[in-house]
């Protein structure tokens, strides 16, 4: 397949020198998918805002120039991936507009009903349980707060064979629409949309608390 083992298992939890490398490269082939699915909801100027599995925070410098009066969180399995995205956001960390912490979707140490807006870039497909994961993702956002997935791997006709050895390997979750719907609706999430970018191969769902 051309990529080894070792540098899937850094897309999953980069760590080390071989992580740092790993997130330098989705930081940039991630700009595009981010910025797309970023385009598909509404962010106020002064919402609080968190990214789940936020990598090496490019997608936390986005939203942070979207709500330029707002509060940005972020949180990552990864302690690589934190120091990243501390260094890369270091100016909004130093002021006190962001903080981002090393921790789990399935636990997050975050109050009931805090954000306004809840974002997961490339990030979904590793958590540990997916149903319990997306009720805890609920439980931090405000009444009709919004939580956005954003994925460029999905289950669907055109997906390549490398992306299907990848799910393989890496045990990923890899979701068709249909279940999208589904599983956000049984988590209780209200309104769920679910939108593709069949040109690229990316897909956004959307859920409202």
């Amino acid at each position: 397949m051309g990529i080894t083992k070792k540098v899937l298992e850094n897309c999953k939890r980069p760590q080390g020198m071989v992580g740092r490398q790993t997130i330098k490269r989705m930081n940039k082939s991630h700009a595009e998918l981010t910025a797309w699915g970023f385009s598909q909801i509404s962010i106020g100027q002064g919402d609080t805002v968190l990214d789940v599995g936020c990598g090496g925070g490019k997608a936390l410098k986005l939203l942070s120039s979207k709500a330029p009066r707002g509060r940005l969180y972020g949180i990552d399995y990864s302690e690589t991936s934190v120091s990243c995205a501390v260094r890369e956001n270091k100016g909004d960390v130093k002021a006190g507009k962001m903080k981002i912490v090393h921790g789990s979707v399935s636990d997050m140490p975050f109050e009931n009903d805090f954000f306004d807006v809840v974002t997961s870039v490339e990030s979904y497909y590793f958590w540990p349980d997916l149903q319990h994961d997306l009720r805890e993702v609920l439980r931090v956002l405000k009444p009709d707060g919004v939580f956005l997935i954003v994925a460029e791997m999905y289950d669907h006709e055109e997906q390549s064979e490398k992306d299907k050895q990848i799910v393989e390997i890496l045990k990923m979750h890899n979701n068709t629409p249909e279940e999208f719907y589904d599983m956000l609706g049984k988590a209780g999430y209200r309104n769920v949309d679910v939108r593709e970018n069949k040109e690229r191969g990316w897909i956004c769902t959307l859920g409202i608390k």
